[in-house]
C-alpha cells in the first residue's frame, strides 16, 4: 500500500523533562496525525523503548537523570528507527555528538511546533517510503549496500548504519566518481535542503567514514569533500 503521511497516525515517543513544552507539542501534533507518548526522564523513556518500537523518537539531550546521548547509544544497538534530537540553542558540539551517536536529525531549542512537524514529516518519509521498483544491491570493491534493508557490509563484516547514513551512502554509491551536491544529499537523506550553517550532512558523512573505514587517500575507497561542490565516493573499485 502506498505511504500516505496525512492519513496515518504515527506513534511517536517524546522524551523531554520540559512538561509544558511536551504538552504543547502533543496538543499541536496529535490533530496532525501524530500519536504522542510522553516520558519526562531517561528512565521512563528507556522503559517505554524496551516495551515498544515507536515509529519515531523525539529525544532531548539533557534529561534530569542522565544524558540523552547514552539513551540514544543504547537504542541504536537494537533499532534503526528514526530519532530527532533536541539540543540547547547554539550547542554545536552537542548537535554533532547527537548525529555521531545515531540521531537522524536535530532541532535547536527554542523551535516552533510547525518546524518540528516539518522535520517529522521529512524523516518519516525517508524512513518508510518504498520505491515503485525494487532497488538492487550496490557494491563497490569490498563495500556493499542493500537499499531495501539498509544493511551495509565491508567485506564479511556487517556495519550498522542509521537511516540517514544509509541513504547518504546509497546516493553516493549510485554514482561513484561523480560529485553529488550537498543540497541533493540533504534532500534525499533528510528530506530538506540544509542551510549553509547546518553541519548535519557533514557529520553523517564523517560517521560513515569512521564506520566503513573510508580513507581519504587517492588509492583507497574514500568519500571526498570538494569544497563548494559536494561529495564524491571515489577510489579503488
Amino acid at each position: 500500500m502506498p505511504f500516505t503521511y496525512s492519513t496515518v497516525a504515527h506513534r511517536i515517543l517524546l522524551i523531554d523533562d520540559d512538561v509544558e513544552l511536551a504538552e504543547m507539542l502533543r496538543e499541536y501534533l496529535e490533530p496532525n496525525h501524530c500519536q504522542l507518548t510522553l516520558a519526562h526522564t531517561g528512565a521512563q523513556g528507556q522503559a517505554l523503548l524496551s516495551q515498544d518500537d515507536f515509529e519515531l523518537v523525539l529525544l532531548d539531550l539533557m534529561l534530569p537523570d542522565g544524558n540523552g546521548l547514552d539513551l540514544l547509544k543504547h537504542y541504536r544497538q537494537r533499532s534503526r528507527r528514526p530519532v530527532i534530537m533536541f539540543t540547547a540553542h547554539g550547542g554545536e558540539t552537542d548537535r554533532v555528538l547527537g548525529l555521531e551517536f545515531g540521531a537522524d536529525d536535530y532541532l535547536a531549542k527554542p523551535f516552533s511546533p510547525r518546524e518540528l512537524k516539518a522535520r517529522i514529516t521529512a524523516v518519516m518519509r525517508r524512513f518508510v517510503e518504498t520505491p515503485d521498483t525494487p532497488r538492487p544491491c550496490l557494491s563497490l570493491g569490498a563495500l556493499s549496500l542493500d537499499p531495501a534493508t539498509g544493511r551495509a557490509r565491508l567485506g564479511a563484516d556487517e556495519v550498522a548504519l542509521t537511516g540517514a547514513e544509509q541513504r547518504i551512502l546509497e546516493i553516493l554509491m549510485r554514482a561513484p566518481g561523480q560529485v553529488i551536491a550537498r543540497d541533493q544529499i540533504g534532500l534525499y537523506a533528510l528530506g530538506r535542503t540544509p542551510d549553509r550553517y547546518d553541519r548535519s550532512i557533514d557529520t553523517h558523512i564523517s560517521s560513515l567514514r569512521k564506520k566503513l573505514r573510508l580513507d581519504t587517500s587517492a588509492d583507497t575507497l574514500s568519500i571526498r569533500n570538494l569544497r563548494g561542490l559536494g561529495y564524491v565516493l571515489a577510489g579503488a573499485a
